[in-house]
Parts: structure tokens; C-alpha cells; sequence
């Protein structure tokens, strides 16, 4: 059996546009988690966010949708996709959380 030797010439970007690319990631604001040093509070926050989420993906929704269908604007859904527990309320997360299941029942260990 023969080998092949394919070469592939990768181009790395100039530094000019790396230097742009690292500008622009700067302001990204990326999916927040939780660890072992977060508190109990903050867990349960993020999994209210984690359960919305779920129920957009699982619906097909985009955020303009989800928000529609809550009633609340988009900005505070884009917070919830990305799990912003700092900006978004226990009690709001959880009356979002009745409105996609009105028999949900919550649980605090």
C-alpha cells in the first residue's frame, strides 16, 4: 500500500487580524457555569436558566420567540440563554419557569 504525501500549507492570520479578532472576543459575553465554589442560591438559579433553555431548544424557539411567548424582552432572555444568575432574579426565574410548566414543583435541599 502506498503512502500518501498530501501537504497542506495552514496560513496563519497577521497579527493585525489577530489583534482584531482578540478586540472583538473581548466583548463577548459567553455561557456563565456554575462550580464547586458556587453557592447553593447560584446553583439553583442556574439550573431555572438551564430548565428555560431546554424548553427553547426543545420547542424550537429562537430568543426573539422565547420572549415573545414569556412576555419579557429580549435582553432579559438573552441574560437566561447565557446564564447571567447575577441579573435575573430567583423569583423571576421562577415565575418564567411556571409559564413553560405549570405543574413544575420546586425543590430546595
Amino acid at each position: 500500500m502506498k503512502k500518501s504525501n498530501t501537504h497542506v500549507d495552514i496560513k496563519f492570520p497577521s497579527p493585525e487580524k489577530l489583534r482584531q479578532m482578540d478586540e472583538k472576543l473581548k466583548k463577548v459575553k459567553g455561557t456563565l457555569m456554575v462550580g464547586t465554589s458556587s453557592t447553593p442560591s447560584e446553583k439553583f438559579r442556574w439550573k431555572l436558566c438551564q430548565n428555560l433553555l431546554k424548553y427553547m431548544v426543545k420547542n424550537n424557539m429562537n430568543q426573539s420567540q422565547f420572549a415573545d411567548f414569556l412576555g419579557i424582552d429580549q435582553s432579559r432572555i438573552s441574560e437566561i440563554v447565557h446564564h447571567r444568575i447575577d441579573k435575573v432574579s430567583t423569583d423571576k426565574l421562577i415565575s418564567y419557569n411556571e409559564k413553560i410548566d405549570p405543574s413544575i414543583n420546586f425543590k430546595i435541599a
